[in-house]
């Protein structure tokens, strides 16, 4: 008797789990190392059981980078349109950026940190269109970073508004570099607070970024504490 077809939702959850599963072996051992008998193993199934879900270790990979930058836009896409002032919304986007590569490490490594193939090694082959996808999905946070550098360009005049791309990548790089010592635990070791100190870095970035909106912000929240003590 044939086996019964499996459902679009069962397949959907397989490949979730070979996601899962690879995204830990990558971060354990690294892209290099990485193969789909490795995969296989830990899965307790057959390579050519996952080539039934993905036509390649080029393809999972991708869809790995695909599923974790969309996780990451959806996040700072929902603080955006949940803000309306631009200076709040600046500053819970950079809180969620650091928490979202901490929480979810193992996908924020392979994203940013792995020495792994980027879109550009895979022009000219099949899979093309596959990273293409990928890259263009990545490419929405620089676009959804701009957007708020722009709003804040408006307010403060230490932002160029025709430079904001430069700003939002500048900040990326600030961001990164707090994230990657979270992530080792190098953090940890010299310090006892890591979230604390994580919280003021974000403090300072408002600051480095917008000193004049948030000195404003600072002097409307003064007068609005001395109107109430004066009633």
């Amino acid at each position: 008797m044939p086996k019964a077809a499996r459902s679009q939702e069962d397949i959907e959850l397989m490949r979730e789990k070979i996601l899962d599963v690879a995204i830990t072996i990558i971060s354990e051992h690294g892209y290099k190392y990485f193969s789909m008998r490795k995969l296989a193993s830990r899965l307790g199934m057959s390579a050519t059981t996952i080539y039934n879900y993905y036509s390649s270790k080029d393809e999972l990979y991708l869809m790995m980078l695909t599923k974790g930058f969309d996780m990451l836009y959806s996040r700072l896409l929902d603080i955006y349109g949940s803000h309306e002032d631009p200076l709040e919304r600046f500053r819970e986007m950079i809180r969620a950026y650091a928490a979202f590569g901490i929480e979810k490490a193992h996908y924020y490594n392979i994203m940013f940190t792995s020495d792994a193939p980027k879109y550009r090694d895979y022009i000219g082959t099949d899979i093309e269109p596959v990273a293409y996808f990928e890259k263009q999905t990545a490419l929405r946070l620089v676009d959804i970073a701009s957007r708020g550098m722009e709003e804040l360009a408006r307010m403060n005049p230490g932002i160029d508004p025709l430079d904001t791309r430069y700003a939002a990548i500048k900040l990326w790089s600030f961001l990164h570099g707090i994230i990657a010592l979270s992530n080792s635990r190098v953090l940890q070791e010299v310090d006892d607070h890591p979230d604390r100190i994580i919280d003021r870095i974000v403090e300072d970035i408002v600051r480095l970024f917008v000193p004049e909106a948030l000195k404003a912000q600072n002097r409307e929240n003064s007068d609005a504490c001395r109107q109430i003590k004066t009633r």
